[in-house]
């Protein structure tokens, strides 16, 4: 049994890859939940047919971090939707790029401690796996237009939906954000990722 899947929908990314995955890793195997033995979690990186190395540099992370699996060759804004139908574990843990490590593991230990949810704004989605299969299965959107659906469908709800302000953002990380953040309440998924 899974408890923790960490999903990265990923779209030419080569500059930041191997950075996500790792602290998917490093906050997977620091997590206060799971067993004796500490949590089990799986890290799946799914591919929405990048140009770049994005797919090469995944191939030389397997061989670093076995609880890594890669899906390629899907549709812009499907990514998640697939990841969501995949995952084994009974927390979701969603990141399009790297984050800040602390506020990844405080989304993770929300959820884990009795929330619904946990939302980092731009950041981090967590979600129970039934919710995540509920609201999220069949739907295309990325990051923040999970975030969107999930805050919407768990937000009156008690111990719905915790939230966290995100890290600072530069001006141009904060336009970025607005644009997916449209992208989104526009259902144009497949738009809605991190921008280069």
């Amino acid at each position: 049994m899974t408890d923790v899947s960490f999903i990265i929908p990923l779209r030419n990314q080569e500059r930041t890859v191997a950075r996500t995955v790792r602290q998917a890793a490093e906050v997977g195997r620091s997590l206060e939940i799971g067993d004796e033995r500490g949590p089990r979690f799986e890290i799946l990186a799914l591919d929405e047919r990048s140009g770049d190395n994005t797919l090469a540099l995944l191939s030389l992370l397997h061989g670093q971090i076995p609880e890594l699996r890669t899906v390629q060759d899907l549709a812009p804004g499907r990514a998640l939707a697939r990841g969501v139908r995949l995952a084994q574990g009974e927390l979701l843990v969603v990141l399009d790029h790297p984050t800040d490590v602390d506020l990844l593991r405080w989304a993770g230990e929300q959820v884990a401690r009795g929330h619904r949810a946990a939302v980092v704004p731009g950041e981090v989605l967590a979600v129970r796996r039934e919710e995540a299969v509920r609201l999220l299965a069949g739907r295309r959107a990325g990051l923040v237009g999970a975030q969107q659906v999930v805050a919407t469908a768990l937000g009156g709800v008690p111990r719905g939906v915790a939230y966290s302000p995100p890290p600072p953002r530069s001006v141009a990380a904060r336009t970025r954000m607005r644009a997916r953040t449209v992208a989104a309440r526009l259902g144009l998924g497949r738009l809605d990722h991190p921008g280069k």
